[in-house]
Formats: structure tokens, C-alpha cells, sequence
């Protein structure tokens, strides 16, 4: 997990000695100095009024207070009155609809300032290879990274989806993680249980058997793949611990942990992208028909989808769902494990699911943020979710994204309201930059 610093001066001196010995990019790359904003930095350290930012090329040169912070030749921004933050990391995206979709779900994210994501388990090749064409800087796009094809059992999860992965025995499934090796895939995904949020519509569905499980991953481990897992069981948690599994997507669902758990996940560094909005999306619209009103979800769906939500039949559906009371349920387990993991100092990223059910690209991820902090996460701490936690998961201690620290690459945003002291306040984008470019 990303620590605060004790000690923002140390840090801040710290950085600035760095530039003077090192240095960062050569003088012939752009220079921008953001000068008077108020620094979220993404570590979870508490905001610093009144700082300035210089970026050389696509990385931050230094970090400190302002009018100690040389600026000279650098393009000047006043972002007094203002919060600067890293851009956004959501680590639960599913994408589709060919190039064309793809194309457009990434530009949605960018305009939402969700600058890297994490695709897991709805990549064919085809979407595999654009994803590596956007990584090279051939069109616009989060940084991406991808898990390809997931895992599941032949008649789990997904079974209606013909390209999923579903082996039938331990060899096949290390055939299936060769293939995705080849592809160049940055992560395997399982799907790893019996049903969809809780829905007991469907009846319980049958699990990728452990066997299959640690067969992935070793699997993955040989070429140098990590294993991300959906799960709702602790069982599960903990049988794909086991096999080297730390980090999942969704969280343990069935019933209350205990603290035990806590500290068991705690000490074997797990982390959790709970992706609550998926969780309560098939009542939250029609619970709260204003948010179609909201222009930012409206151009993130499309009228057309917009329009399909305000009929009253689609509505009062949503609203009579016999398998509401148990939806509830079920996330209300939710909510107090992500409360219970943040207290006990195990790792919450942000994770919205956006792509699946009624998630919109973009705006999914502000929205997960929203819902962290209604399971008892302060601001800060879901801001921290969404960012230095994020790249903390996909890259670990050597992440290059996700805070603001000299040497970082420049990926923020601007915001023209304080998002620690209301979390809508994150969609208060005036501007995005990534990798040192405003967009």
C-alpha cells in the first residue's frame, strides 16, 4: 500500500536534491511549472496548499513549495484556487465492441481523467494488439494493461461467452496461458465463483476446480504473469493465496470476515478492487433517476442508452427485481469488508468494473470513488484508492504513475474544487495531462 510521508518538508527537499544531482530529460524537452495548486499527491499523505510542479518531457522534474521552486524557462500555469492530483488508475475494466468501441471507451476515459486502466478477462487478439498499438503511443488511450482472455469453469461464469478460456484439465489450462504469453498479456484473470453478485437467479454455478486454479497460475508465475482472481468465497481467498494469488477483484461476499481475516490478508499483502459500482447497478439508476440528468453520464452512455433507462417499464423492472433483497444483502457484506480492510491497513484500489452491466467508462471509476466513501472511506483515503494504490497493485513499489513525486511520469489532473472535502468534487476536471502533454 502506498504510505503517507511523515514529514512533507523532508519529502519536498528530498525531491528537489534529487533534480540537482540527477536530473530529469535533457533541455531541449518542454517545461511546465503548475504553480499554486493544492497538492494531492496520491500517497495518502494529507494535502499541501500552495505548491508548484515542474514537468520536463513526460515526467515530473520537481515537487515543492512555492517561490522556492526554480521556474525559469518553463511554460508558467497560475493554478491558484485550484487541486492538483495523478490521474486516475482503475483496475477492473471490461471493453468491447471492436476497434471503433474500443477507440471510443478509451477517449471517454481520458476525458474523465482515468489515465491507466487494467482490462480483465474480455480481450480477443484482435483487442489485445490495439491495446499494444495505444501502449505505443499510436492512438490516444489510457495506459493499458491487459489479461487477454480469463479463466472459468465450462459451465461457470461466462458461459455464454464463446472466447473464454475454459479448460477442462491442468494441461490444456497451461496451454491457454502459453497462448496468452504469446500475445504479449500483461496479467492471467480468473473467474472464481458459483455466482453473478450474489443473483441466486441462475442457481449456484460450478468453479474452476482448484487444481485448474494453481495449474494457471504456476503457469502464469513461469512467465512472469501475476493471476488476478474474481472471487466471492473466503475459501477461495484463501486456496488462491495459497497458489500466489494476491490481488483480487470484487471482495469476499457471502458472509461477514472476521478479524482474523483481516490480519491474514494484511500479512500476506493482499489487495482488493472491490467494484462496488458493478455491485448495486441494477438498482442504483433507477434509485436515482437524477443521475441521468448528469451531462457527464449522458455523453458517457449515449442518449440512446440514457433514454433507455428513463422508460418506466425499464425502471419499475429494475425496481421489482426479485433478487433485490438478496442484491442487498450482498452488498452490505461489501461495504463493511471495504470498511474493515481499509481499517485493518490492507490495500483498497479502485476497481469499477465499467463495461460490465450499467457502468459507464469514465465516469465508473469517479462513481467507485463515490461508493468507497459511502462504506466509510474518507475522501482522501478513496482518493488514494483511485490513484497511488492502483499503480501500487499493477507495478508494485517501482511504479513510474499514480502519485506526484519527482521523477513520476506526468499523469495529472486539475481540478477546479477540492475533492477531499467532497468526493464529487473529483469530477471537477478543468484539465488532463498525460505523460507531460495537457490533453
Amino acid at each position: 500500500m502506498v504510505a503517507p510521508e511523515i514529514d512533507r518538508r523532508l519529502f519536498l527537499a528530498a525531491a528537489l536534491t534529487l533534480i540537482a544531482t540527477t536530473g530529469c530529460g535533457t533541455s531541449e524537452e518542454a517545461v511546465t511549472a503548475i504553480v499554486g495548486a493544492k497538492l494531492i499527491d496520491g500517497t495518502g499523505a494529507e494535502p499541501v496548499e500552495n505548491v508548484t510542479v515542474v514537468i520536463r518531457g513526460d515526467r515530473i522534474e520537481a515537487v515543492g513549495a512555492s517561490g522556492e521552486v526554480d521556474v525559469s524557462g518553463a511554460q508558467v500555469l497560475d493554478a491558484s484556487g485550484q487541486v492538483l492530483m495523478p490521474g486516475l488508475v482503475d483496475l477492473h475494466i471490461h471493453y468491447g465492441g471492436g476497434e471503433k468501441g474500443l477507440r471510443q471507451q478509451f477517449a471517454m476515459q481520458l476525458e474523465f481523467g482515468v489515465t491507466t486502466a487494467r482490462s480483465l478477462g474480455a480481450d480477443d487478439e484482435a483487442n489485445v494488439a490495439l491495446m499494444h498499438a495505444a501502449n505505443a503511443g499510436e492512438l490516444p488511450a489510457p495506459r493499458l494493461y491487459t489479461a487477454g482472455t480469463g479463466f472459468s469453469h465450462p459451465n461457470g461464469m461466462l458461459a455464454g461467452v464463446p472466447f473464454i478460456n475454459k479448460p477442462t484439465s491442468t494441461t490444456e489450462a497451461r496451454e491457454m496461458v502459453q497462448k496468452l504469453s504469446s500475445q504479449g498479456v500483461h496479467l492471467v484473470k480468473m473467474w472464481v465463483d458459483g455466482t453473478l453478485d450474489g443473483s441466486l437467479a441462475l442457481g449456484p454455478l460450478p468453479k474452476i476446480t482448484a487444481e485448474i486454479r494453481t495449474a494457471v497460475v504456476e503457469e502464469a508465475a513461469a512467465h512472469g504473469l501475476p493471476a488476478v482472481a474474481h472471487i466471492f468465497d473466503e475459501e477461495d481467498v484463501r486456496q488462491l493465496n495459497a497458489a500466489g494469488v494476491r490481488h483480487f477483484v470484487h471482495t469476499v461476499r457471502r458472509e461477514p470476515v472476521d478479524d482474523a481475516f483481516t490480519r491474514w490478508a494484511k500479512a500476506q499483502e493482499l489487495t482488493f478492487a472491490p467494484a462496488l459500482s458493478k455491485a448495486q447497478d441494477s438498482w442504483y439508476l433507477a434509485e436515482n433517476p437524477q443521475e441521468l440528468e448528469d451531462p457527464g453520464l449522458v455523453k458517457a452512455f449515449g442518449d440512446a442508452r440514457i433514454a433507455w433507462f428513463k422508460t418506466p417499464d425499464r425502471r419499475d423492472e429494475m425496481l421489482a427485481n426479485p433478487q433485490g433483497p438478496q442484491l442487498r444483502k450482498v452488498y452490505a457484506h461489501m461495504q463493511r469488508f471495504v470498511k474493515q480492510m481499509q481499517d485493518g491497513g490492507v490495500t483498497i484500489a479502485v476497481g469499477s468494473d465499467s463495461g460490465a452491466g450499467n457502468v459507464a467508462f469514465g465516469w465508473g471509476a469517479h462513481h467507485e470513488m463515490k461508493l468507497l466513501v459511502e462504506a466509510g472511506l474518507t475522501p482522501l483515503q478513496a482518493l488514494t484508492a483511485g490513484t497511488g494504490n492502483g499503480a501500487y497493485v499493477l507495478e508494485g513499489d517501482d511504479a513510474e504513475f499514480g502519485t506526484i513525486r519527482a521523477g513520476k511520469v506526468a499523469d495529472l489532473l486539475l481540478l477546479d474544487a477540492d475533492p477531499t472535502i467532497d468526493i464529487d468534487n473529483s469530477r471537477r476536471i478543468a484539465r488532463v495531462m498525460q505523460g507531460g502533454v495537457w490533453l
